[in-house]
């Protein structure tokens, strides 16, 4: 999946020399490019609009703090933000009733995967530390309190029969067990319910990560990564 944003080879120019000079001169900005000085202009000051680059009281351009960060993840062969893994979480809660452990299943109700059952996963906040994530998002998902420890590693990478990969993600797996047995409560992405893990390895729709994820927790492994294949009505 390509990023939805390519930019013209004359902005990625100017990304790369101030990323590697710092600071530079608007002729020895242009002079790489090869355009004449309007069409320059015109590429330069998007830059400027978009908070990339800034100039400087001495006429010198520089790229601001937004701008540092995302010539960084500039791919400057193709103009585009380099594609890079997502950063997720799986979150594994369990509990024990009457001596049965119980597991917190959770189905998608949204696109894509809608109706598959495994994992609930939440996105890693940023700036926030991954255990206080993990326990804000299974409040916001669930209304459980829960106190997490990190488990593992875990980088899945979801792909069409063809070959088209549909998402690369690294999983932090984290764990974490509540007294009781506490009511989820409904959410507006997905269904949450208490129950055995053979009785939600056995849902028909089941994302295939799910055995690992369980089986992760159970031996002690630290990392793991599949390659996970879906007919494209799947997805």
């Amino acid at each position: 999946m390509k990023s939805s944003i390519k930019f013209h080879r004359a902005q990625t120019s100017v990304l790369a020399s101030l990323k590697r000079a710092t600071r530079a001169r608007y002729s020895e900005l242009r002079r790489p490019t090869g355009l004449e000085s309007d069409m320059f202009k015109y590429h330069l000051r998007k830059l400027v609009e978009i908070g990339y680059v800034i100039k400087a009281n001495d006429g010198a351009y520089e790229l601001t703090a937004e701008g540092k960060e995302f010539a960084n993840r500039l791919d400057e062969r193709t103009g585009r933000e380099l594609l890079q893994p997502k950063a997720s979480m799986l979150l594994v809660v369990r509990c024990i009733q009457d001596g049965t452990e119980y597991v917190l299943a959770h189905r998608r109700t949204r696109e894509p995967f809608r109706d598959y059952w495994g994992i609930a996963s939440a996105p890693v906040l940023r700036g926030v530390p991954i255990q206080v994530a993990a326990s804000k998002e299974l409040f916001k998902q669930t209304g459980i309190a829960a106190d997490f420890s990190v488990a593992g590693m875990y980088r899945v990478i979801d792909t069409l029969t063809r070959g088209d990969v549909l998402e690369d993600k690294l999983f932090s797996l984290l764990v974490a067990d509540v007294a009781g047995f506490p009511a989820p409560h409904k959410w507006y992405g997905g269904e949450s319910r208490w129950m055995t893990q053979r009785e939600l390895l056995a849902k028909q729709k089941l994302f295939p990560t799910t055995a690992k994820t369980l089986d992760m927790i159970t031996t002690g492994i630290q990392f793991a990564e599949d390659i996970c294949v879906y007919q494209e009505s799947d997805y």
